[in-house]
């Protein structure tokens, strides 16, 4: 295992040999005719791109096999980075480019590492963003991008190229927000696994009384749940929809199928929260109210808010519980987070126990050796 070291590029490296590799880098996109700058630039071309940021090398045993080039925004009079490509221009954003890895060594981290090094000197100067472009049809090279946290924001057709390209950006100062909400969603979740489960218990004749609820009933209540939650906020949050719902309407009268129904979408939450992009988290939410105002507000904390209100609607429930002498479930945001730990730990030792059994080779193991 070869050690591979990641710096800034030095006076000793040859910009000669840096534009070999990404010739090769780039060679197999050459081939099917798009004309790449990285795959044709001369030396000259290299050298001066490169002095335009900060360019970082990869090397293993004195042999460059990475490079990539970050920079602050360019000036709105400097082209090609015109109108036409405002993500290169926002002064709270750095770009990428110039990125290459020579064939043989992709696959093996260096080009995670080049990028966490770019990463890392964006934040240290001040930007909150990281932006990039790449050829549409370069499908494998766009993968790598988004696996490592970029999302499609845009597009641009450089002059001169006979090809689209993308523009990528990342959010590098946002992390916390989508951890904490998906914190919200996955407690949204097991709390009304957990307010269900108590609720199954209640006669069917309690279940559906009017005890004074703001929506009168348990049954009411976790309706108003299901089409507020599901009808009016996920289509609010997911599809750019605007509903008109009424909140106190009975969209499920059968309790079993309402109980799934209410499973199903507190999950459907989880799943958006894994696939909705960073930026999206820390933009906004514009939809047109029932009454027909149209308002336009925090995306994040306006998520927090659905999450909430849920809250609030399982305590109505909970006192319910209470009031009919049935038990009400413990559902305090940290008992979820104790039993997420337990459940850590207890597979943490699990996975460890099977380490061990692994660095023991059974009789099967000998014989096939």
């Amino acid at each position: 295992m070869h050690d591979i070291t990641i710096r800034p590029v030095a006076a000793r490296d040859s910009f000669a040999a840096i534009t070999l590799m990404l010739h090769r880098a780039y060679a197999g996109l050459a081939a099917q005719g798009l004309n790449l700058t990285s795959a044709e630039q001369d030396e000259a071309l290299t050298r001066q791109r490169a002095a335009l940021g900060q360019c970082f090398v990869a090397e293993v045993q004195g042999t460059v096999v990475g490079t990539v080039t970050v920079a602050g925004p360019h000036g709105a009079t400097m082209a090609p980075w015109d109108a036409d490509a405002p993500w290169f221009r926002a002064h709270d954003t750095a770009h990428l480019f110039q990125f290459g890895l020579d064939p043989t060594w992709t696959g093996r981290g260096v080009g995670r590492g080049l990028f966490r090094a770019c990463e890392d000197w964006a934040l240290a100067q001040g930007y909150a963003h990281l932006a990039l472009d790449a050829a549409e049809p370069a499908a494998q090279l766009r993968s790598f991008y988004q696996h490592q946290g970029f999302v499609n924001v845009g597009h641009v057709q450089w002059q001169g190229k006979n090809f689209l390209s993308i523009v990528m950006k990342k959010a590098l100062l946002h992390a916390p927000l989508r951890h904490y909400l998906q914190t919200l969603a996955r407690y949204n979740r097991w709390a009304t696994r957990q307010l269900l489960a108590h609720v199954d218990a209640l006669p069917d004749e309690a279940y559906r009384r009017d005890i004074g609820l703001f929506y009168k009933s348990v049954h009411g209540t976790l309706n108003h749940l299901l089409v507020a939650e599901q009808q009016l906020w996920f289509r609010r949050f997911q599809h750019g929809e605007s509903p008109r719902v009424m909140l106190d309407a009975e969209v499920e009268t059968d309790r079993r199928t309402l109980r799934k129904c209410l499973m199903e979408g507190a999950q459907a939450w989880v799943d958006a929260l894994d696939r909705w992009p960073e930026e999206r988290l820390w933009g906004q939410i514009r939809y047109q109210r029932i009454n027909g105002a149209w308002v336009t507000l925090p995306f994040g904390a306006t998520l927090g808010h659905v999450f909430n209100h849920g809250t609030h609607h399982r305590g109505q429930i909970t006192a319910a519980l209470t009031a009919f002498g049935q038990t009400s479930p413990q559902i305090d945001l940290v008992y979820m987070l104790h039993e997420e730990a337990a459940y850590a730990l207890a597979h943490s030792e699990a996975d460890t126990e099977a380490d061990t059994d692994a660095d023991t080779p059974t009789d099967a193991c000998r014989e096939r050796a």
